[in-house]
């Protein structure tokens, strides 16, 4: 008896780690800075439909290495905000990794809020803001 809780525990522990992931979502490779491809979290979607925003997580995994004063890295992520009313988004965090895909050490983070710019279409933010306003509908 005993024996079957925790093994239920563990199945129950390691179901929970899984869902936390990321379901990062691909939108398109770039061969600008060196190549990289750019997702989109759709599990990250925060909405706030009064005021038609719309918040997202958003990845570029660098194929070589980018360097900067704060050190060297090989993906940043970054929370995106999109006014879907006005089709207008903005960048107001982001974190940089030294791995692929927002893994190995944090190497730094960068918390200006940027400025609110329209989203051009057929651009890879028009991309990400269909994903995010998709909701919104």
């Amino acid at each position: 008896m005993f024996i079957r809780r925790i093994v239920l525990i563990l199945l129950i522990l390691s179901c929970s780690v899984g869902l936390a992931q990321a379901e990062w979502r691909e939108l398109d490779t770039i061969s600008t800075y060196g190549g990289f491809t750019i997702y989109g979290d759709p599990t990250t979607l925060r909405l706030d439909t009064e005021k038609r925003l719309a918040k997202m997580w958003v990845l570029y995994d660098f194929k070589t290495v980018q360097k900067s004063s704060k050190g060297a890295y090989l993906s940043m992520k970054e929370l995106w905000q999109f006014n879907c009313k006005e089709e207008r988004y903005r960048s107001s965090t982001a974190s940089y990794f030294s791995d692929h895909m927002a893994h190995g050490n944090l190497v730094f983070n960068q918390l200006t809020e940027g400025s609110w710019i329209s989203v051009p279409p057929g651009t890879i933010s028009a991309g990400l803001a269909e994903l995010a306003c998709r909701a919104m509908s």
